[in-house]
């Protein structure tokens, strides 16, 4: 079959403010694998895996940017995903990276002094990528920031759907068919309940998301996103 590649719109409150639509800049969704149904790591039950391209170039989300990612930052979500997943902490995996002749202008340190770098694309996978910020699309205008979601008005139509997408795939002991609403309460507590763990086993670890925004929060508690972020040296 042919593969018709994905960018996934979102919102997002960072920082305490409501930042409208966001979404997959240079993040590419080529299609989705099923594999076994069972229990992974605990509480996470799935049988799907998404396959993402980071860094392949511009979506129709990049905003300014120009969509690709460059090798040391491509390094860092590759080894440290992998170091998560090694120590049982949910997380996106990273399956390949990829190193690119071209290159891209980068001010590695923000100090004034933007150098060329070398890009890369890692192909990461997770059960899904649907983000808490991907439930805010439908957001009206908000009244400190002035910004919206792109999608006001479809909150009948598209979150019911969306809703009844997660719980059902991914959270099957909060589906209920006929009732969204029931489902929708289960997601939520859900979700709370996975992102609490989450970030416990993160303390427990001594490592730090740098931009905990929710648009960088996964619905199934999962670390992804791996920009800012660092362990505590001394711990």
């Amino acid at each position: 079959s042919v593969l018709s590649p994905v960018a996934q719109a979102y919102c997002g409150h960072q920082f305490g403010h409501f930042a409208g639509q966001l979404g997959d800049g240079r993040a590419i969704t080529l299609g989705w694998l099923q594999t076994q149904t069972k229990e992974d790591q605990d509480w996470i039950r799935h049988c799907w895996q998404e396959l993402q391209l980071k860094g392949a170039g511009p979506t129709p989300f990049k905003r300014s940017a120009d969509g690709r990612a460059v090798l040391r930052s491509s390094i860092r979500e590759f080894l440290c995903s992998e170091h998560l997943y090694s120590l049982g902490v949910p997380t996106t995996r990273a399956a390949t990276l990829v190193v690119s002749d071209s290159t891209v202008v980068r001010d590695k340190l923000y100090t004034g002094d933007p150098r060329p770098e070398r890009c890369a694309v890692v192909l990461r996978t997770a059960p899904s990528f649907i983000r808490m910020g991907t439930f805010q699309v439908c957001l009206g205008e908000d009244e400190l920031t002035g910004r919206s979601g792109p999608s006001v008005g479809l909150d009948s139509s598209l979150l019911p759907k969306l809703v009844q997408h997660v719980t059902k795939n991914y959270m099957p002991n909060h589906y209920h068919e006929a009732d969204v609403k029931a489902s929708s309460t289960g997601m939520v507590e859900e979700a709370a309940t996975r992102t609490a763990k989450l970030a416990a086993l993160w303390q427990s670890i001594g490592w730090c998301h740098g931009v905990l925004n929710t648009d960088n929060l996964s619905i199934l508690g999962l670390t992804i996103d791996y920009g800012p972020f660092g362990f505590v040296d001394w711990f």
